[in-house]
């Protein structure tokens, strides 16, 4: 590695760790609970079988037709210090982060075709882009930041052996183009991507002789019998079955969003299509490679999100290294003019540009910073209450879902409290802080307050609520609201699960309201 790589490398690296380092501490948020519960007690040995099975079980009340045994490893990994301890799971997230921002380095150096000084500004963009930081910030984000860095060093060593014929460089594009599928179900268009690159950047002719698509096959075999594995696992290949002309219409509104997202850190920008057609008009001006990734990289990195069943940034972080690459190419077509005042034009822009980037991406870590510290404070604080309140207590968890969304009840289990809090008090909470579907939430609840209602040693019942700002804990009992046991008694008698969900919101609300944590409540 020359002196120059290496001054990139450390710079790329820094400015990720810089971006994200204050996450290392940061305590795990809403679907965290349930994936570190679940793949923490997995034995040493259970690597293999989740190449054949979904790797979440069922625990989310249904079995996700998602095969990802690279990705659960990790967490296994992570959980080696202690399952409970956060700071493995976020180095891992940020050195994945780091490790893709490389990537996006080499794949500007040899792809985009611009120089040292270009492509590391593109790979810096990379790192701060807003869009990353639900990524990169949470610890369940790895689910899209691993297989986009297989993807892209699959595709950096194609484009490594167009350029030199090393076979071991095609051989590990084969390898990492396996292990990016086994990652996550996104990754099937890395043939569509190799092709075109080879098409429209190498500028290599199309043509029916076997010779022209050979180089093809293995990475297309592949693709084939991952995609037939998921048909005879979940019947289905890629989710084809909820493709219809409304989620279409979805799916190009969602792209528009993430483009804005991408491009300006924010989607809610007036004049969208304008900005966008003149976004598309710079790119071809740029030339054939600026086209390829700002709008063929862009468009392959975004179509799997026509199969998602949920929006997420997340979604287009794969897709947002054409945009970083593109950033990378414009800049050095300033920079070879080789002129003092280009150069300094250059540097200024892409200055601003980072720093406009960064400082919006300090927002959205701070927002992830607040949620893990509620989430601390309301595991603590619950975990306290259901050990100091007599046995079936009826404890209504007031968490909000911001940082405790889908979090129970693996948040009220080992390895996150010392034991498990549901054997000693019952808890009651509104189905957006559960795990599973209302369909099996509502008849959760309904048996927990009536085995509450009908115990003969009338336990207490205490309702809590967390600010979700601050984390600040308000606790009332029956002296606090004289009516709260009658309320759970009409909780227990409301005749649907909006009406279950809506009077949890109200109970608590009141408890917010009465209540506060004193010394000793």
């Amino acid at each position: 590695m020359s002196r120059g790589t290496l001054a990139a490398a450390s710079v790329i690296v820094a400015a990720a760790f810089v971006a994200y380092g204050a996450t290392l501490d940061n305590y795990f948020v809403q679907d965290d609970f349930g994936v570190v519960w679940l793949l923490s007690q997995k034995p040493a040995g259970y690597f293999p079988t989740w190449f054949v099975t979904s790797w979440m079980d069922t625990i989310w009340g249904f079995t996700p037709d998602e095969v990802r045994p690279f990705v659960a490893v990790t967490y296994q990994a992570a959980a080696i210090p202690g399952a409970g301890t956060p700071w493995p799971n976020h180095l891992i997230n940020i050195a994945i982060h780091a490790g893709t921002a490389l990537l996006v380095w080499g794949v500007a150096r040899h792809a985009g075709g611009v120089g040292a000084v270009a492509a590391m500004v593109a790979a810096v963009v990379f790192v701060v882009l807003p869009n990353h930081a639900e990524t990169a910030a949470w610890m369940t984000g790895r689910v899209d930041s691993m297989p986009a860095f297989f993807y892209l060093a699959a595709f950096l060593a194609w484009v490594r052996w167009r350029h030199t014929r090393d076979r071991s460089a095609y051989l590990w594009s084969i390898a990492w183009c396996f292990v990016a599928l086994f990652s996550k179900q996104n990754t099937i268009t890395l043939v569509p991507a190799l092709m075109l690159y080879d098409w429209i950047v190498e500028r290599r002719p199309v043509a029916i002789a076997p010779s022209s698509w050979r180089a093809y096959v293995p990475h297309a075999v592949l693709t084939a019998g991952y995609l037939f594995l998921r048909y005879q696992l979940f019947g289905e290949v890629a989710r084809e079955g909820q493709l219809t002309a409304d989620r279409l219409g979805f799916f190009l509104d969602d792209a528009g969003q993430h483009i804005a997202r991408i491009v300006l850190g924010n989607e809610e920008i007036a004049g969208i299509p304008y900005w966008g057609a003149a976004l598309a008009i710079a790119m071809c001006l740029l030339g054939r490679r600026a086209i390829y990734f700002g709008i063929i990289w862009l468009a392959l990195g975004l179509l799997p999100t026509l199969m998602s069943t949920y929006s997420s940034t997340r979604h287009a972080y794969l897709a947002a290294a054409g945009w970083a690459i593109v950033v990378g190419i414009g800049f050095d077509r300033l920079w070879l003019r080789d002129t003092q005042r280009a150069r300094i034009a250059a540097g200024a822009a892409a200055a601003v540009m980072i720093g406009a980037y960064g400082f919006q991406l300090n927002a959205h870590i701070e927002d992830w910073d607040r949620r893990a510290l509620v989430a601390r404070k309301v595991v603590i604080d619950l975990e306290r209450v259901a050990v100091s309140s007599p046995p079936g207590t009826l404890v209504l968890v007031g968490a909000p879902p911001s940082s405790f969304g889908f979090a129970l009840p693996f948040a009220a289990r080992p390895p996150f409290v010392s034991s498990d809090l549901t054997a000693r008090a019952r808890l009651v909470f509104h189905s957006s802080l559960n795990c599973c579907p209302a369909d099996l939430w509502e008849p959760q609840m309904r048996s927990t307050l009536r085995a509450w209602l009908e115990d003969p040693a009338r336990p207490p019942v205490v309702g809590l609520s967390w600010n979700p700002s601050t984390g600040q804990l308000s606790r009332a009992n029956e002296a606090d609201v004289p009516s709260l046991r009658t309320l759970m008694r009409l909780m227990a008698g409301t005749g649907s699960r909006s009406a279950l969900d809506g009077t949890i919101d109200r109970i608590v609300a009141e408890v917010a309201t009465v209540g506060y944590a004193g010394p000793n409540r």
